[in-house]
């Protein structure tokens, strides 16, 4: 088996050695080849670039290896067409506008937003340029619906106000991300938590405490999942 490979893999080099040098290769042919070729260098080159740019990501998501591996090769996927585009931006063959649509924050967010959980999405807007307030709530709305749906719209509003606010407030203060591992991450993101959950008891009755405590508990239990801290305290 292993010399039926050796061979195979010495027949292909041959044959590429072969169609680089002979001239009566037709265009087409040729141009097919140089795609392949060049695909497999943009993904290679994605590759590389995944630890370095998303590595606290990735080591971030919970799940079995099925689920990481799906995420990762979303990712791949997504910087492997930055470097065509960006391959083809140099040569004239596409604008820089074409790029400049799928570089953006607002395109990663969304092509990773349906993989990812509320915590996994902060963990990435952590390493990018970050999400809009809308984004946010919409990462938090679900999760809140789900814990306290039987609060008014407005009251819910309310709740994802001040939790938007708190995390803008602890992006403002944290280092920055290369800086954090993940359990640095983990501590800052339930300081965050408790701060919003104090200026929460001001503006909302016990009972209605009592639905939000709920939500804001399910938040910190998905924390502690990212991290080793001791998933036995979390209770705000």
């Amino acid at each position: 088996m292993i010399n039926k490979l050796v061979v195979t893999v010495i027949t292909l080099a041959y044959a590429s050695n072969i169609f680089g040098q002979d001239s009566n290769i037709p265009d087409s042919v040729r141009a097919m080849i140089e795609r392949s070729q060049a695909g497999t260098q943009f993904e290679q080159t994605a590759r590389m670039q995944i630890n370095v740019q998303f590595g606290l990501l990735l080591e971030s998501l919970s799940g079995d290896a099925m689920r990481k591996n799906q995420i990762e090769s979303k990712l791949v996927e997504i910087l492997t067409e930055r470097a065509r585009l960006s391959a083809e931006v140099n040569s004239g063959r596409v604008s820089p506008e074409e790029l400049k649509a799928i570089s953006n924050h607002a395109y990663l967010r969304n092509q990773l937003a349906p993989l990812l959980n509320p915590i996994e999405l902060s963990v990435l807007d952590s390493q990018t340029n970050g999400p809009s307030d809308a984004q946010l709530k919409e990462d938090y709305a679900a999760e809140l619906a789900r814990s306290a749906g039987s609060l008014s719209e407005e009251r819910q509003e309310l709740v994802l106000d001040v939790l938007v606010k708190h995390v803008r407030m602890s992006a403002n203060d944290s280092p920055e991300p290369s800086e954090l591992n993940i359990d640095d991450l983990v501590a800052q993101q339930n300081r965050m938590l408790m701060h919003a959950h104090q200026e929460l008891e001001t503006l909302f009755s016990t009972d209605e405490m009592q639905l939000i405590n709920i939500f804001m508990n399910q938040l910190q239990v998905n924390l502690y999942r990212l991290g080793s801290m001791d998933s036995e305290h979390t209770d705000l």
